[in-house]
């Protein structure tokens, strides 16, 4: 039976990552109360669920008391080895007393250690005496400790070379279970709802590939006026069942005149209605004889026109897909991991691109034209607060514009980890 004993972290990934690579018969995490009261629940769901773990035990210790520590992990670790169990030490994500109880145990008892470089999806596999007691050093192991059994500890880390086969990739079962945005958003405690998936957020063939390309390249070239020209369009130009819309020219420009929005110049609009055209996003255009007439390509461009931001979104989805090992666009997630909750009420947040790269989630939020400094705080605190809930400390965040935002949210951007990016 492999048993592998590891500290409970509030990362889910460094909880489940050792058994999604290994087959793991029994779990047993420490950590401390708080911990166990956040995240027993959502952790043994994820690993019976997906790892096929038997059996997981949660045990409370102490956040100060190194003896404390020992004795409880002993008393565990013999249980284990009385039942001849193989036993593993996963410090995966570990803090600093539990990183030398385990250095120190791990010697004790000639139990290996590992741990996961979760960027790089790659195990680690350490050298029993990688934790061992270095008195001489002058820095402390934990300078914020003022527990002199933990400041006599250093973390020194080796690693075990082709020659040993002690560790955990030496014995235990290799058996992958493949990372998923629905596993991932699920092992945070959510759930991605998709009955609220939009069909314009969807990339069906490449003929809808070049047509977003071509269209972005357009709104690109009118970036400034490209949310009030999609926003006149819902409002006004509303087809026929064939996708064709017939207008007199006096209705246009009445509307246009009448519009709260920034697009007021019949120039304007038909210059945009041209390259349109040109982009063959409609077709059959025409002004003459007092009248204005197009079609529609197809009713998904329709969509991609009407809705002003879900161009720079798929676009943004198309590049990103590039790179990853899955990505979606438009992704509601469900806080709770409930849907339709107490009285059908859900807490839900929309990403716009929201893409997977091994253990590596990207949220990406896309923004078309001129943000407000309201609106770039907005975006990027909602940005931020989705990653961390759904992402935790591992999570990118990435918020893309079509136009500079001012230097001091630049720079709130930077502090916050995440990356603005032009387009």
């Amino acid at each position: 039976m492999v048993v592998v004993f590891e500290f409970l972290s509030r990362e889910p990934i460094e909880n489940v990552i050792t058994a999604m690579n290994f087959q793991v018969d029994k779990l047993v995490f420490f950590g401390n109360h708080e911990d166990i009261i956040s995240q027993k629940e959502k952790t043994e769901n994820f690993l019976k669920k997906y790892c096929a773990v038997e059996s997981i035990v949660f045990l409370p210790l102490s956040g100060s008391n190194l003896q404390s520590v020992l004795e409880t992990m002993r008393k565990e670790i013999e249980l284990e080895l009385s039942k001849k169990a193989k036993l593993f030490f996963d410090i995966t994500g570990g803090e600093s007393l539990m990183l030398v109880a385990f250095g120190m145990l791990s010697r004790e008892y000639e139990t290996s250690m590992h741990m996961y470089d979760i960027f790089k999806g790659k195990l680690l596999e350490l050298n029993a005496e990688s934790l061992h007691c270095n008195e001489a050093k002058e820095e402390p192991f934990n300078r914020d400790k003022q527990n002199d059994e933990v400041n006599a500890y250093e973390l020194n880390v080796e690693f075990l070379n082709d020659k040993q086969h002690k560790g955990i990739s030496g014995i235990a079962t290799k058996r992958t279970i493949p990372m998923s945005l629905d596993k991932l958003i699920e092992m945070h405690g959510g759930v991605i709802n998709y009955k609220l998936q939009k069909d314009i957020k969807d990339v069906p063939d490449e003929e809808s590939r070049e047509d977003i390309l071509k269209i972005r390249k357009v709104m690109k070239q009118h970036s400034e006026h490209w949310n009030p020209f999609s926003e006149f369009l819902r409002e006004n130009m509303n087809p026929d069942e064939e996708g064709r819309v017939y207008r007199k020219e006096t209705t246009v420009l009445k509307a246009l005149a009448d519009s709260s929005n920034k697009l007021k110049s019949a120039h304007k609009f038909y210059q945009i209605m041209e390259d349109l055209a040109r982009a063959g996003a409609i077709l059959d255009l025409k002004h003459s004889e007092g009248k204005y007439q197009f079609r529609f390509k197809n009713k998904a461009i329709k969509g991609y026109l009407w809705d002003g931001g879900s161009i720079l979104e798929l676009y943004t989805y198309l590049q990103e897909k590039g790179h990853s090992d899955e990505c979606r666009v438009g992704v509601h997630l469900d806080w709770d991991g409930v849907l339709e909750g107490p009285a059908g009420i859900d807490v839900l947040n929309e990403i716009d691109v929201l893409s997977l790269q091994g253990y590596i989630p990207s949220f990406i939020s896309c923004k078309s034209g001129k943000l407000s400094p309201q609106q770039c705080l907005h975006a990027l605190y909602e940005l931020d607060t989705v990653a961390h809930r759904f992402g935790g400390k591992y999570a990118k965040k990435r918020l893309v514009v079509t136009s500079e935002i001012n230097e001091v949210y630049q720079e709130r951007a930077l502090e916050m980890g995440i990356e603005l990016k032009v387009e």
